[in-house]
């Protein structure tokens, strides 16, 4: 493992003078995040826009690459240094304008990195929801203009051929922004009973955006009354009582039609038990949020693929992770 930072010009590999660093990455969550502490030895003093790579034996295989936003230390001398990669700066607010039935997650994140001067890497091809009709995104930023249509294009996917839907990740792999497939990003790693796994905690909920009734409200411009459109799961309903989402649509063009479509998608996707599984692993530098595993845990019947929301490696003594999974 190799952490470089270049500090005036210069560059220093500095893994040695090291005693904490850990790198964090979530799921469309914002940038991702590396934290290191150093001793102070009288010359090397990091700065806030200093240029910082951690790869695992070269650039071959880079892990992060990214500036310094945070400088800190005490009068012990010990430097504690936060850098972000790329995305960071897609936090900027802006007027973002979205063409309807043209742009896409694709065009619009090609967008942010050519406005923003960020490097874009890969992008998926193909993307059958658009954006429907034209509209402004005022002071917004564009990371959550982004997110906001991965979500809209999750939930525009889900067809009866396709339950899971089309979900993406956005994300700065070494220096290059890219939007990748989640159905890209499975890994060859069993994580659990025997494998890397040596704790794990697990919880189901239905405290947190569950929802069993998605009731949908729109203004009817021709009789000048409110309509409404529902859809339900009764067994559900019947089991933990009525828990209701509801949404006005000030659309005025909004067809009846196409909520009652919109209702069922979101109560398809709100309809279950949270499952929540926290892993704590040996460290693989190739679990970075959004990737799958494979998970197996008999105490908790878990066999199957599991998607990575979040994750924090920590370097220093050894390589660990501590990982959040998505049980589909």
């Amino acid at each position: 493992m190799q952490l470089c930072v270049e500090n005036n010009g210069v560059i220093y590999e500095i893994s040695e003078m090291c005693s904490e660093l850990s790198w964090q990455d979530k799921l469309n969550s914002g940038a991702s995040v590396l934290e290191f502490t150093y001793l102070y030895d009288g010359e090397l003093m990091i700065k806030n826009g200093d240029v910082v790579r951690l790869t695992n034996t070269s650039e071959k295989d880079g892990i992060f690459f990214g500036e310094v936003f945070r400088v800190s230390m005490g009068e012990d001398r010990r430097v504690k240094v936060k850098a972000y990669d790329q995305l960071r700066r897609g936090k900027s607010k802006d007027i973002i304008p979205l063409k309807g039935g043209q742009d896409n997650v694709v065009s619009v994140t090609q967008s942010m990195c050519r406005y923003l001067n960020l490097t874009a890497g890969d992008m998926p091809t193909g993307i059958s929801y658009k954006v429907p009709k034209d509209k402004v995104k005022y002071q917004d930023t564009w990371i959550d203009v982004i997110y906001e249509l991965i979500g809209d294009t999750l939930l525009n996917t889900k067809t009866a051929d396709n339950p899971q839907g089309e979900w993406y990740r956005l994300a700065d792999v070494y220096g290059k922004i890219r939007l990748d497939n989640l159905r890209d990003l499975q890994l060859p790693l069993v994580l659990g009973d025997d494998s890397l796994a040596y704790g794990y905690s697990w919880e189901k909920s239905i405290d947190d955006e569950f929802y069993n009734v998605v009731k949908i409200s729109w203004m009817d411009e021709k009789n000048g009354k409110a309509q409404t459109t529902q859809a339900a799961d009764q067994d559900s309903v019947n089991r933990y009582g009525n828990l209701q989402y509801y949404e006005h649509v000030s659309d005025k063009s909004a067809d009846a039609g196409k909520l009652q479509e919109k209702a069922k998608k979101l109560l398809q996707l709100y309809n279950h038990e949270k499952e929540t599984i926290k892993l704590s692993c040996i460290g693989d530098h190739s679990v970075r949020a959004g990737c799958s595993i494979y998970g197996s845990i008999a105490d908790i019947e878990l066999d199957r693929r599991v998607i990575v929301k979040e994750v924090t490696h920590k370097y220093l003594p050894t390589h660990t992770m501590e990982l959040e999974v998505i049980a589909q």
